[in-house]
């Protein structure tokens, strides 16, 4: 490698080159870590520099840095000065990082670096970083080498070959660059073989050469659409990924090119439904894949494995360090008696745990609910313990084996040992770790707390929007059709058993409008997410001409599971705190406290969700689809029905029940009112039935945060205010 280097770099006189990427390569990525340090908010990290209040951005030291190192090169010219070159270059390189970081905010003259034109500054530092590594490899330009072999060349006609060769590839590189082939035309520069190749293909859709060429050629866009659908679309969708691990998560992607250019489709008449446009087809798939990811359950044992497979690797590549690079000897005698204690401690945490887990899960399924067992089957505290702990012991196994089986017997294992004695340390660290979560996991507070962030992320994913407050007017759904006008249907149903279990967790709707657009269909989904979902049952409902229907690529846009947990849906963490209200309840343990507890955070899911689902009701960018929204109503039914059934003899929950819902009446706009009065009404009702004494009366008609905090109760002022507004 080092010869390598010294032929290729050295001898060639690119060192200064090297130096200059590399410099220009860990400056991007240290630039890049602290605007993402500074974006989080990070309180030890450096903020932004602001002297006298002023922002400076980074591209400002970038071109100081610039200036500096360029005009010492040029008064370095005519010196030989290998080490200045070296430095000088590095701060180039650093300089052209900061600034090509801000490409886009010069390109703008704006503030664009976290949104979707930021982007071009990755761009920009991509296409520096490959064409420096171009020169790096010795590959110049055009294709002709160095320029003064053919200057010094005394044939005139060898001059006027070059000249047009030169004009040719030149030509050829315009050519690709105008269709769209940034990279292509770049490398082509130093490849010229890449030229002909792209100058001949058809060029990209929204390429200046495009809308110049193929405007009144509908065939040649159509065929240039086909190929950045097929080809180009799944190529930027990795990109994408790259750079958002790199540089961090930036706006939402604007339509691509393809959904820009695709010709109009007409549209069946579904009464009021507007004209639909097809969704953003690459933001759709990375959030669609960002969602499978999420949902998806990995075995409880996988983690474990291959923690112990690593052990076991690590164990005899350390094993083989002690023979070739050990120089302290340990006494075997007392190192074996240390190793066999290692080994018989994991053991006994390892039962530990199994332990501790069962305990968690009898305790969560008997009096919580069933539904956080699979919460538990995920946490990776605990499969990270037990893999630990399971790699330790088989690590400390295999240096003992090794040390009873050397020859000699006076000297130890030192390398091996010490990694045996660090994993014990760290195993115990761990163990504290575990019983912390177990325990609070038996706390029911703390378990409520994780079931309500768990539905928290599940509100975030499944409505990201929030309705205007200053929105008065929303747009008219067509989601209804005249049965008496109703088209020939198709019924797709489900016959493949999933693989993962038939619950539904979540389905690709942006996919599903996007198909439905192009088949000139209307679609209903029959199913929900969290419905169990039998063999050959109904899961789709193709309104129109279905004869270009393809029903496998309908079914690809559900995601299946074998549970219905928080993390899937709101509606499945307001059930589990639901049940947790519920299992309170029940004759056999009747502790009314933890059912106020549970509602506390029904309440925080609720209030999150209302301006949601509002938004979400009244939006009118998937018309191609019915069936798949819960209402407003709803989700105040899962959070408080049953609990208002089972709580007919405890004042304190009906109290606290009464503050949720007049709560929820003072924060929700007046059309969400209608289900919160109609369940104020039956609480109304309940006490006039349930209870027989004034005074239970009175306090059972009191709404109470803290379900029994005073006798008057905490906000009774505004329960009579929303009363009489019910009343009017």
């Amino acid at each position: 490698m080092a010869r390598w280097f010294d032929q290729t770099i050295v001898d060639t006189g690119r060192l200064p080159l090297f130096f200059l990427l590399v410099a220009f390569v860990l400056t991007f990525l240290f630039i890049r870590f602290s605007v993402r340090m500074i974006r989080a908010e990070v309180s030890w990290w450096p903020g932004n520099v602001t002297p006298g209040g002023v922002h400076m951005h980074h591209e400002f030291f970038g071109v100081l840095l610039m200036l500096i190192s360029g005009f010492s090169f040029v008064a370095l010219a005519t010196f030989e000065t290998p080490i200045a070159n070296c430095v000088l270059a590095s701060l180039f390189g650093i300089g052209c990082a900061l600034v090509l970081d801000e490409f886009a905010l010069i390109l703008h003259l704006r503030d664009v670096y976290w949104e979707e034109e930021g982007r071009s500054s990755i761009d920009a530092v991509f296409v520096a970083i490959g064409v420096g590594l171009l020169f790096l490899m010795g590959l110049r330009p055009i294709g002709f080498g160095e320029v003064t072999e053919y200057r010094e060349a005394g044939d005139n006609t060898t001059r006027v070959v070059v000249l047009v060769l030169l004009v040719i590839v030149v030509s050829l590189a315009i050519i690709t660059l105008l269709k769209g082939k940034l990279w292509t035309g770049l490398i082509g520069l130093f490849i010229t073989p890449l030229l002909f190749f792209g100058a001949i293909r058809i060029a990209r859709p929204r390429s200046p050469w495009a809308r110049w060429r193929y405007t009144k050629r509908p065939g040649k866009m159509a065929k240039s659409i086909r190929r950045e659908q097929r080809y180009r679309e799944p190529v930027v969708r990795w990109k994408i990924v790259v750079q958002e691990a790199v540089a961090g998560r930036f706006g939402v992607p604007e339509p691509t090119a393809t959904a820009a250019a695709l010709p109009a489709v007409a549209m069946v008449d579904h009464g009021a439904v507007p004209a639909p446009s097809a969704p953003n087809r690459i933001a759709a798939a990375l959030r669609w894949r960002r969602t499978r990811r999420e949902l998806r359950r990995d075995p409880p044992w996988r983690l474990p494995t291959v923690m112990v497979t690593v052990a076991i690797i690590a164990g005899l590549v350390a094993v083989g360090l002690d023979d070739n690079f050990g120089t302290y000897e340990l006494d075997a005698g007392t190192t074996a008696t240390l190793l066999g204690v290692i080994a018989g401690a994991m053991a006994t945490l390892t039962g530990l745990v199994f332990t501790a887990v069962t305990l968690a899960m009898q305790f969560g399924a008997s009096q919580i609910s069933i539904r956080v067992i699979p919460m538990l089957q995920q946490d990776g505290v605990m499969r990270a313990s037990i893999g630990l702990f399971l790699s330790t012991f088989a690590f400390t196994v295999i240096v003992a084996v090794d040390l009873a089986t050397v020859a000699d017997e006076e000297v130890a294992p030192v390398i091996s040992t010490t990694i045996a004695i660090f994993l014990t340390l760290v195993s115990t660290f761990m163990f504290i770790v575990l019983v912390g979560k177990v325990g609070s996991i038996l706390n029911s507070s703390q378990l409520l707390r994780w079931i309500e962030s768990e539905g928290r992320a599940a509100v975030y994913r499944l409505y990201p929007d929030v309705m205007p407050e200053s929105r008065t007017s929303f747009p008219v759904h067509g989601g209804e059709v005249d049965e008496d006008q109703r088209p020939v249907s198709l019924v797709v149903t489900l016959r493949d058993t999933p693989t993962r279990g038939r619950v539904l967790l979540a389905i690709d709707l942006v996919r599903i409008q996007r198909l439905a657009i192009r088949w000139n269909v209307r679609v209903d989904l029959l199913v929900g997410i969290g419905d169990y979902v039998p063999h050959n049952a109904g899961v789709f409902e193709i309104i129109g001409d279905h004869r270009d229907v393809r029903t496998h690529q309908l079914l690809t846009c559900l995601l299946f599971g074998d549970t219905h947990r928080p993390s899937v849906s709101p509606a499945a963490a307001l059930q589990a705190i639901s049940d947790v209200a519920l299992k309170a309840l029940s004759p056999a343990i009747n502790d009314p406290s933890r059912a106020v507890q549970a509602l506390d955070h029904s309440e925080d899911l609720l209030l999150l969700l209302g301006p949601r689902v509002r938004a979400d009701e009244h939006d009118n960018s998937l018309t191609m689809i019915g069936g798949y929204r819960r209402t407003w109503g709803d989700y105040v039914g899962i959070a408080t029905d049953q609990i208002r059934h089972y709580s007919r003899s405890s004042i304190q929950v009906q109290r606290r029940l009464r503050a949720l819902l007049e709560t929820l009446m003072e924060q929700c706009p007046d059309d969400q009112h209608e289900p919160l009065r109609e369940r104020l009404t039956a609480l109304d009702a309940a006490v006039d039935r349930d209870w027989v004494t004034p005074l239970d009366r009175r306090l059972a008609e009191a709404a109470d945060r803290q379900g029994y905090g005073s006798e008057a109760g905490r906000i009774r002022r505004r329960r009579l205010r929303i009363n009489t507004k019910a009343g009017d």
